[in-house]
């Protein structure tokens, strides 16, 4: 009986062990295989990719558009948070007695070293529109160079003027800033060579950063700067060039007539009818010889006589544009069978054209010494008309 318990126990638990068996070896060998093969060895652990962080500022697919045109009540400089350029204009440089080309390449240069600045830089058309649309005059002020980059809502512009001395280029820049500040001025001499480097130069030097923008409150534009004695060379605008003076002739033939009222114990009157020849030493001193028909006031009437007289002139010129003159002039004279005259004179010439001149002698002080050893004195009145030649 024992040994029956045995056997029954024996198959029992090799009836439980079988299965056990079998789901062991389903995890070592694919399903349906044969004699079973030594377990392969694990595969090495991969680890997961990493997802890389998002960046900060997402970059743009496509480049990124213009800044935005500030505003036309404030100019706030570069924006920190978008980073757009501060811009500016360049008005085409103005030449004085040079050859046009090389405003043209200055203009050109400035627009160049703006960029390079890291400025935005308008287009010579857009400045153009902006000039017009403001009916700036050219070549700008200072003031001007500021109302035409308000309205081209810029933050700075700049301007050149250019000409020649000793026989290099005058380059002198101008910059206004609409943050109140300036304006600001470089000046430096180039020749053929190295142009463009003194242009870029200049500008650097005038032209602040982009990144200075100090606003001030109620910031004006400056009036055009005053000129020094270092500037006495300097065509701020240009100006009309003066009219030659004309030849200077330096003979003339005058006819004059002439009134002697007497202001002395007693009242006379003369009348003088003659001509004068005057030589010119220079345009305004003259030296004359004049010869005269006289009717005279006598003790037994009226009596004719002749007179001669030396005088000397000078004129003090009234205007530039008319040959306008007060003639100053003194003159001693010798009257025959009386005695010496002296003449003092001061009056008005007017030049009709080169060759005819008109004129009176309207204070005219003279002096008639007599025979007898007295001397008469006269408040003359004298119209004249001189041809130059």
């Amino acid at each position: 009986m024992r040994t029956s318990h045995a056997l029954v126990g024996l198959t029992l638990s090799l009836a439980l062990a079988a299965p056990a068996a079998a789901q062991s070896a389903s995890e070592l060998a694919p399903p349906g295989g044969g004699a079973s093969r030594p377990p392969a060895p694990p595969a090495p652990a991969t680890p997961a990719p990493a997802t890389p962080p998002a960046p900060a500022t997402p970059v743009p697919a496509t480049p990124p558009a213009p800044p935005a045109t500030p505003p036309a009540s404030e100019f706030d400089g570069v924006d920190d948070d978008t980073g757009e350029r501060m811009r500016m204009l360049v008005v085409d440089a103005a030449v004085f007695g040079v050859d046009p080309v090389v405003g043209r390449v200055a203009s050109a240069q400035m627009r160049a070293t703006g960029e390079a600045l890291g400025y935005q830089v308008l287009t010579q058309e857009e400045t153009i529109a902006a000039a017009q649309q403001l009916q700036m005059p050219y070549p700008p002020t200072p003031a001007d160079l500021w109302r035409v980059s308000w309205v081209a809502r810029v933050h700075r512009g700049a301007f050149a003027r250019i000409w020649s001395h000793a026989g290099q280029y005058v380059v002198e820049i101008s910059v206004a800033s609409l943050d109140g500040a300036g304006p600001f001025f470089a000046r430096g001499t180039a020749g053929s060579e190295g142009f463009r480097e003194v242009v870029d130069q200049l500008l650097r030097t005038a032209l602040p950063a982009p990144n200075v923008w100090t606003p001030q409150a109620g910031a004006q534009p400056d009036p055009a700067p005053a000129v020094g004695p270092e500037d006495l060379d300097t065509p701020p605008r240009p100006q009309p060039e003066p009219e030659p003076e004309p030849e200077l002739r330096r003979w003339s033939l005058t006819l004059q007539t002439e009134a002697a009222f007497g202001v002395s114990n007693e009242f006379f009157y003369n009348h003088l009818l003659g001509a004068r020849l005057d030589f010119r030493i220079t345009r305004d001193i003259l030296l004359g010889v004049y010869f005269a028909y006289t009717n005279l006031n006598a003790r037994n009437g009226r009596a004719d006589n002749i007179f001669f007289m030396l005088q000397f002139e000078n004129r003090i010129r009234l205007s530039r544009e008319l040959d306008l003159t007060i003639p100053l002039r003194a003159a001693v004279g010798y009257l025959p069978f009386n005695g010496p005259v002296v003449r003092l004179a001061a009056g008005l010439n007017y030049a009709l054209s080169p060759d005819w001149e008109i004129g009176a002698d309207l204070i005219v002080p003279t002096f008639w010494i007599l025979a007898d050893g007295g001397t008469a004195v006269s408040l003359d009145v004298g119209l004249e008309v001189q041809y130059r030649f």
